[in-house]
């Protein structure tokens, strides 16, 4: 099986540089992402597009399947992770959202702790390891996952570690390993392991 992982296109949050919400639309540059995406699986096998149910990942994934005639479906485990709903736009650098920040990086190491209503790094990677499992039930040989880069990261973070991924492996993953807006990750599942075969392929956004 393939399974091939993209980040959404680049929305009106990540140029305003804010806290997004599961509402924030693409910008005019990622549906353009999303259209130079969609040409490059006219020439790669699909049997299914799997998106997050956020807009930023759904318009994604409905252009995709609008050129390629695959079809869609909104699976819930490939949404972005929680943050606590008093960043939900703010801006990134407002002293604020920078403190909260602060202390969920301090409380890393603690599965129970919270600093209101949001999914910590211990939750993200369950939810990963649960979309795993999820894709090991599919009967598709070729699937197309347009979710979040974050997200994103947890899952290659447990196919990678896998029993040894912590939220501290984790962060430091995050930390060097940028994912741009569409860019596609691929994994391969065979003998009944999950390999890592490409990260962040935009060679589609050579043109923008």
């Amino acid at each position: 099986m393939k399974l091939y992982l993209v980040r959404h296109g680049q929305s009106i949050g990540n140029v305003d540089k804010i806290h997004q919400h599961a509402d924030t639309p693409l910008s005019e540059l990622g549906i353009s992402q999303a259209n130079e995406l969609a040409k490059r699986f006219t020439s790669i096998p699909l049997d299914l597009i799997l998106t997050s149910h956020f807009k930023r990942a759904k318009s994604t994934a409905e252009i995709v399947a609008k050129k390629t005639e695959v079809k869609i479906e909104i699976c819930e485990l490939l949404r972005e992770i929680k943050r606590p709903s008093l960043l939900e736009g703010k801006p990134t650098m407002d002293p604020e959202a920078v403190e909260i920040r602060a202390q969920i990086r301090a409380n890393l190491h603690d599965s129970l702790w919270h600093h209101s209503d949001e999914e910590n790094v211990h939750e993200l990677i369950s939810r990963a390891k649960d979309f795993l499992d999820y894709i090991n039930t599919r009967t598709e040989e070729n699937i197309l996952a347009v979710s979040h880069g974050i997200f994103i990261g947890a899952v290659n973070g447990s196919v990678i570690f896998e029993n040894l991924l912590t939220p501290e492996i984790y962060k430091a993953m995050e930390g060097s390993m940028h994912l741009a807006n569409t860019g596609i990750t691929l994994l391969e599942r065979a003998d009944n392991k999950w390999r890592l075969q490409t990260w962040n392929d935009n060679a589609h956004l050579g043109n923008l």
